[in-house]
């Protein structure tokens, strides 16, 4: 089923673009499974380069309701209401019950599409880049 069929709101790219850079400049993204995306960002990439590609789409996405309400018809949301659609990475994931969670489990997870496009996708934080990164010292997009 596609979201489209499910609960959902829209959202525009450009208030995505704004919550990802209040989740912290120094965060690390993943997009999987999105094509126009994934060409144009690395993976995993900084939340300045996402947001940046993000602005320039300036496209209305689906996102799929977390909590199911059968009231999330299409309405649209700004960057302040993304919080309540969010997923936590481990809930997506289906890990087993009883296993230690990964670190990477409370890592927040957006399931999204283009509007007018079928074609699901993920936009999660990668915690771990973020981990691994944090100490390196990397310029701005366009700083050369």
């Amino acid at each position: 089923m596609s979201i489209q069929d499910q609960p959902h709101y829209e959202l525009p790219s450009t208030e995505l673009a704004m919550w990802v850079e209040r989740r912290g400049p120094n965060q690390w993204w993943m997009v999987d499974g999105d094509r126009y995306l994934g060409g144009r960002v690395p993976g995993p990439c900084r939340a300045d380069e996402l947001a940046a590609v993000l602005r320039r789409v300036n496209r209305v996405l689906l996102v799929a309701d977390r909590q199911n309400r059968p009231d999330a018809t299409g309405q649209p949301i700004t960057a302040d209401q993304i919080d309540s659609v969010v997923y936590r990475l481990a809930d997506i994931m289906g890990l087993a019950p009883g296993q230690p969670e990964p670190p990477w489990a409370n890592d927040l997870c957006l399931r999204l599409c283009w509007k007018g496009e079928p074609d699901e996708w993920l936009l999660m934080e990668d915690s771990v880049a973020t981990e691994a990164f944090r100490d390196v010292i990397i310029e701005p997009i366009g700083a050369r």
